[in-house]
């Protein structure tokens, strides 16, 4: 793919700007689009290459409004496994361990996440009656030292710094209203890549095998209290970009893992989809391009009749959800969950809701290099037989039939 062409030079023949706007697209256009999966038919406005020309699309501008959680489907859960009570579970249990939102502080994140997992222990068979969390301690925030007044020693001035390490401590209580023993041993909270990406926003250690179920933080449990920290930093954003896709063939090429969230890849670079990855900011997603044309694709056609442009994550999976949701909501209010995949009230977040884009995209047809075309004169005509010397040929002034 990458030796496809090699090109004289480039001159652009003819530009259109192709002016998409995604919402309302299921009523105005191709029933099946969404307002992040668009489909467009040219019809009677068809563009065409002719021979030693190319087809060049690139992103002018691009926005859409952020109305998207930092955390949600795709990074939000997490597998328990563990005894209780002296039982070991048989398997482990996917559950939410970081309320979906936007959190504007790890240690916001660490609290809720503490508050979960008891929720999640209190849900599994043969806990105490009872179980809940007695008191949470952030023990980032215990632990800093602030300057007292009129201090008189060295150890005064000395702060610790923000880690960003997850540190918490889980007193439980149970049917009283003082702390109460939990009966939870051996436990593990392995983050499953096939989960999602909660080990990036929690700093713990990834897991790529759902069969073992690797722990994926150092836990250290008391009669009780849990405490459970993280090996890395914690952060707020897993997905800091969204990248515009498009159905048509072109030339560039991604990082296997741009292309799937598997766990194996046969090849390290793949060929790609991608025309654009946009920044991700408070209030939106936006892009202006300058002249320099940072995102493009050249299309291996000539005849550009229909596209389709669609928005995903960087592991090519629909924004805010997970690859095999089939839902069309993204952010929204949830309903009661039944399985593993969030169920949201309303399931047309991308049709009938704010879940939508608008962009401009530049349509060049470019000539890369001059053709060579045969320009020898065409062989003679055969002679008529009453004119040919013993020798019958069929013929005619206007060739062979």
């Amino acid at each position: 793919m990458a030796d496809s062409s090699r090109f004289e030079g480039q001159q652009v023949v003819n530009s259109i700007n192709f002016f998409v706007d995604s919402e309302r697209s299921s009523i105005v256009g191709d029933t099946q689009s969404k307002g992040d999966d668009v489909h467009y038919g040219f019809e009677g406005n068809t563009i065409e290459c002719k021979d030693g020309e190319v087809i060049k699309l690139s992103l002018v501008d691009f926005h859409m409004p952020n109305n998207q959680y930092n955390v949600d489907a795709r990074n939000s859960q997490g597998t328990i496994i563990c005894s209780v009570n002296g039982t070991a579970m048989t398997a482990g249990v996917v559950a939410t361990l970081v309320d979906r939102g936007n959190y504007y502080d790890t240690d916001d994140i660490a609290v809720n996440f503490a508050s979960k997992l008891v929720t999640a222990l209190a849900a599994l068979t043969g806990a105490p009656a009872g179980l809940a969390a007695h008191t949470i301690v952030n023990n980032n925030l215990t632990t800093q030292t602030t300057v007292p007044t009129g201090w008189t020693t060295l150890s005064g001035i000395i702060g610790k710094p923000e880690k960003k390490l997850l540190d918490v401590t889980i007193t439980t209580k149970t049917t009283a209203a003082t702390p109460g023993a939990h009966t939870i041993t051996n436990l593990k909270i392995s983050c499953q890549s096939a989960n999602g990406e909660l080990y990036l926003i929690l700093g713990g250690e990834r897991g790529d095998n759902v069969t073992t179920l690797a722990n994926s933080f150092k836990i250290t449990i008391d009669t009780n209290t849990i405490r459970i920290q993280g090996y890395f930093p914690m952060q707020l954003v897993t997905e800091p970009h969204v990248y515009l896709r498009c159905t048509l063939g072109q030339n560039g090429l991604e990082s296997s893992i741009l292309g799937s969230d598997e766990t194996t890849y046969n090849n390290d670079i793949v060929g790609s989809n991608i025309l654009a990855k946009i920044a991700r900011t408070s209030e939106s997603f936006s892009y202006a391009g300058n002249q320099s044309g940072e995102f493009f694709m050249t299309l291996q056609q000539r005849k550009l009749n229909s596209i389709g442009l669609f928005l995903t994550d960087s592991k090519s999976r629909p924004i805010g959800r997970a690859k095999n949701a089939g839902t069309g909501t993204s952010a929204g209010l949830e309903g009661t969950a039944t399985s593993d995949i969030i169920p949201f009230e309303k399931e047309t977040q991308s049709t009938k809701g704010n879940l939508y884009f608008t962009a401009t995209i530049r349509i060049d047809i470019i000539k890369v290099y001059n053709p060579n075309k045969l320009q020898s004169e065409a062989p003679p005509l055969p002679q008529f037989p009453s004119r040919s010397s013993g020798v019958l040929s069929f013929g005619s002034p206007t060739g062979f039939r």
